[in-house]
């Protein structure tokens, strides 16, 4: 359990979105703690009418702290007198097929790696992936379609964003995404849309040599394919990282392998499955992970969480893996869980498991704070941009909420002050997750309790009405 058993505060940036940092000093040393200028050197070739792309790309950056919106907003304010740049400048920045967007994202990311790893180097470093629904209103946006959302069990206009988030510890910052539609089954509506809607859709001729020319043809990728991608551009970047953290979406015979090949490095898969067919070596013979379950007996009581499980060493591909079944209650739904460390215990694979809700964190904040997702732009480039243009606003305040909450500020992340460090976020989650379930223990006896999280996330109302109890919107 936790050692101060009060879970207020969840939500990190919310609650230091205060009004000194909208100011022009927090915007500028900010950026320069993360040495914009020598980032923005791989953007020197895209200076545009005689503005400096660092410039631009600044301004951009600083729209949600200078209370602008989208672009059209931002020349309704008073920078309209500060820059003599038109808004077709900006657009043309977004929109432009030859800048890579990832790189950009990965610098900042790297910077905040390299400048908070002097006191995160003993704290289990986690990968999470997960994927959000960006809603969209215009059904001629390039590539846009009706994609499922499993929340609503409803199909919505927008794209699915694939997100791969670092836990360093501490905090938990963008990494990596794409984009993805999805197909449809009914041929006589591809991507969920009427034919001549497809026909009037926007459409973007781009070389092969563009950096776009991939984004835009990641957009009909399996999404656990890309996921892979993501994830082994992060190992042959020199990302440390423990752990690998995912739903029963993503896991899958084929990401186990890509986190076990791992050669550099020792870094373990923690993740909910549900492929039922899969055939596991269990005692010399081939089994499903059900037929598992009741050969292993009757299950344990874990007091601590208030649920019952079993675990069971066995091998998949020829690779030792742990499988963990819990439920909730007696009559509960079993789960299944896979994990390649085969030392953890229950509870402490529970406990690192439940740092994945870092990332639905960061979905609701970055929504919320800083319009991940409104983009509306008929270019899909302009998509891909807006979203990195967000990702590092979230990175960059992030950081700065680190030095003034968590990091001593006598030297920049150089000593850490146990007496002002606040509880961390996923421990914070981690004391949430246990209410809840104390909660369920009393009013159902078989509930799925990841689920009622996803939802509480998800879902505005219950979300508010959460808040209102531990303090999630409550303002510094």
């Amino acid at each position: 359990m936790l050692r101060n058993k009060d879970i207020n505060k969840i939500s990190e940036l919310k609650n230091g979105f205060t009004p000194a940092w909208v100011e022009p000093d927090f915007i500028k040393s900010s950026l320069k703690s993360f040495s914009f200028s020598s980032i923005c050197n791989c953007l020197k070739p895209f200076k545009r009418n005689g503005y400096g792309i660092d410039t631009i790309l600044s301004i951009l950056i600083s729209m949600p702290f200078i209370g602008a919106d989208t672009v059209k907003s931002l020349f309704g304010s008073y920078i309209q007198y500060q820059v003599s740049a038109g808004k077709d400048v900006f657009y043309r920045l977004k929109n432009n097929p030859m800048i890579c967007w990832r790189l950009v994202l990965w610098l900042f990311a790297n910077k905040f790696v390299k400048i908070s790893q002097g006191s995160s180097t003993d704290k289990l470093k986690c990968l999470v992936f997960d994927d959000s629904v960006l809603p969209k209103t215009g059904r001629f946006i390039e590539k846009v379609s009706r994609v499922w959302d499993h929340v609503s069990r409803n199909y919505v206009l927008g794209f699915k964003l694939l997100v791969m988030g670092y836990w360093d510890g501490t905090s938990f910052i963008p990494v990596d995404f794409s984009l993805h539609r999805e197909h449809g089954k009914n041929k006589e509506k591809p991507f969920g849309l009427k034919k001549k809607e497809m026909k009037r859709q926007y459409k973007k001729k781009r070389d092969k040599e563009l950096h776009s020319y991939e984004r835009a043809k990641e957009v009909d990728m399996n999404k656990i394919e890309s996921a892979i991608k993501m994830f082994r551009r992060a190992v042959s970047q020199g990302l440390q990282i423990d752990y690998v953290l995912m739903d029963s979406w993503f896991t899958c015979n084929a990401f186990i392998d890509a986190v076990t090949n791992v050669k550099k490095q020792v870094v373990h898969l923690i993740g909910m499955y549900k492929i039922a067919k899969t055939k596991f070596e269990y005692m010399g013979k081939g089994y499903t992970y059900n037929q598992i379950r009741n050969i292993l007996g009757k299950p344990i009581r874990c007091r601590k969480l208030g649920l019952y499980y079993k675990e069971a060493c066995v091998k998949l591909n020829g690779k030792e893996i742990k499988l963990f079944f819990s439920k909730k209650g007696a009559n509960g739904k079993w789960k299944v869980l896979v994990c390649t460390d085969t030392s953890l215990s229950f509870i402490k694979m529970i406990e690192i498991y439940q740092t994945r809700w870092t990332i639905e964190v960061f979905f609701k904040e970055s929504k919320q704070l800083f319009g991940l997702g409104k983009c509306q732009s008929n270019d899909f480039d302009a998509h891909i941009a807006d979203i990195t243009i967000t990702m590092i606003q979230h990175v960059i305040l992030t950081l700065r909420y680190r030095m003034d909450k968590y990091e001593s500020m006598g030297g920049l992340f150089k000593e850490v002050n146990n007496e002002i460090i606040e509880q961390k976020l996923n421990e914070r989650l981690w004391g949430l997750f246990i209410a809840i379930l104390k909660v369920v223990e009393i009013l159902f006896d078989d509930f799925d309790y990841e689920e009622l999280l996803e939802k509480i996330y998800q879902n505005e109302e219950t979300y508010k009405m959460v808040s209102g109890l531990i303090n999630i919107d409550k303002a510094a």
